[in-house]
Protein backbone atom coordinates (compact mmCIF):
# COMPACT_ATOMS: atom_id res chain seq x y z
CA UNK A 1 0.00 0.00 0.00
CA UNK A 2 2.91 2.48 -0.58
CA UNK A 3 1.47 4.10 -3.62
CA UNK A 4 -2.30 4.75 -2.62
CA UNK A 5 -3.42 7.71 -1.06
CA UNK A 6 -4.04 8.35 2.04
CA UNK A 7 -6.15 10.45 4.24
CA UNK A 8 -7.27 10.96 7.66
CA UNK A 9 -10.90 11.66 9.00
CA UNK A 10 -12.11 11.48 12.93
CA UNK A 11 -10.50 8.64 14.48
CA UNK A 12 -9.49 6.49 11.87
CA UNK A 13 -6.74 6.85 8.89
CA UNK A 14 -7.43 5.46 5.53
CA UNK A 15 -4.94 3.98 2.44
CA UNK A 16 -6.41 3.51 -0.72
CA UNK A 17 -5.20 2.36 -4.20
CA UNK A 18 -7.30 0.76 -7.46
CA UNK A 19 -7.43 -2.40 -7.94
CA UNK A 20 -8.28 -4.65 -11.12
CA UNK A 21 -11.60 -6.18 -10.06
CA UNK A 22 -14.57 -5.18 -10.28
CA UNK A 23 -15.48 -4.89 -6.57
CA UNK A 24 -13.48 -3.32 -3.41
CA UNK A 25 -11.97 -5.11 -0.65
CA UNK A 26 -11.26 -3.97 2.63
CA UNK A 27 -8.17 -4.84 5.24
CA UNK A 28 -7.63 -3.39 9.16
CA UNK A 29 -4.11 -2.61 10.74
CA UNK A 30 -5.61 -2.84 14.38
CA UNK A 31 -3.03 -2.96 16.91
CA UNK A 32 -3.11 -3.95 20.67
CA UNK A 33 -2.90 -0.71 21.41
CA UNK A 34 -6.10 -0.32 20.29
CA UNK A 35 -7.64 -2.18 23.14
CA UNK A 36 -7.63 -6.06 24.00
CA UNK A 37 -8.94 -8.75 21.66
CA UNK A 38 -12.56 -8.41 21.99
CA UNK A 39 -12.38 -5.01 21.68
CA UNK A 40 -10.42 -4.94 18.56
CA UNK A 41 -12.77 -7.45 16.94
CA UNK A 42 -15.99 -5.78 17.47
CA UNK A 43 -13.63 -2.69 15.91
CA UNK A 44 -13.41 -5.09 12.73
CA UNK A 45 -17.21 -6.43 12.80
CA UNK A 46 -18.59 -3.32 13.08
CA UNK A 47 -16.55 -1.90 10.08
CA UNK A 48 -17.73 -5.17 7.95
CA UNK A 49 -20.99 -4.61 8.55
CA UNK A 50 -20.89 -0.90 7.47
CA UNK A 51 -18.73 -2.00 4.55
CA UNK A 52 -21.09 -4.35 3.52
CA UNK A 53 -24.36 -2.08 3.02
CA UNK A 54 -22.15 0.77 1.54
CA UNK A 55 -21.77 1.76 -2.28
CA UNK A 56 -17.68 1.95 -1.87
CA UNK A 57 -18.17 -1.89 -2.14
CA UNK A 58 -19.10 -1.47 -6.10
CA UNK A 59 -15.53 0.42 -6.66
CA UNK A 60 -12.56 -1.30 -7.76
CA UNK A 61 -10.30 -0.30 -4.86
CA UNK A 62 -8.32 -1.49 -2.17
CA UNK A 63 -8.71 -0.50 1.48
CA UNK A 64 -7.04 -0.19 4.67
CA UNK A 65 -8.56 1.04 8.01
CA UNK A 66 -6.25 2.24 10.68
CA UNK A 67 -7.72 3.51 14.13
CA UNK A 68 -5.77 6.36 15.11
CA UNK A 69 -6.81 6.19 19.41
CA UNK A 70 -7.91 3.53 21.79
CA UNK A 71 -11.17 2.29 21.96
CA UNK A 72 -13.68 4.31 23.76
CA UNK A 73 -16.88 2.89 25.47
CA UNK A 74 -19.94 5.30 23.77
CA UNK A 75 -17.76 5.90 20.67
CA UNK A 76 -19.77 5.11 17.58
CA UNK A 77 -17.79 3.19 15.41
CA UNK A 78 -20.57 2.40 12.22
CA UNK A 79 -21.69 6.02 12.31
CA UNK A 80 -17.72 6.82 11.71
CA UNK A 81 -16.89 4.37 9.56
CA UNK A 82 -19.89 5.62 6.97
CA UNK A 83 -18.73 8.87 7.14
CA UNK A 84 -15.66 7.69 6.39
CA UNK A 85 -16.66 5.65 3.42
CA UNK A 86 -18.47 8.15 2.37
CA UNK A 87 -15.60 10.76 2.12
CA UNK A 88 -13.96 8.27 0.23
CA UNK A 89 -16.45 7.90 -2.50
CA UNK A 90 -16.59 11.74 -3.18
CA UNK A 91 -12.23 11.28 -3.08
CA UNK A 92 -12.50 8.38 -5.54
CA UNK A 93 -14.91 9.97 -7.73
CA UNK A 94 -12.47 13.38 -7.68
CA UNK A 95 -9.75 11.11 -9.23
Amino acid sequence: MKKGRRFSSNDFRCVYVKNNLSHARIGFAVSRKYGNSVQRQKFKRNWREVFRCHTVKFTGLDILIIPMTRFRKGFNVQKNASMLLAKLMYKNQQS
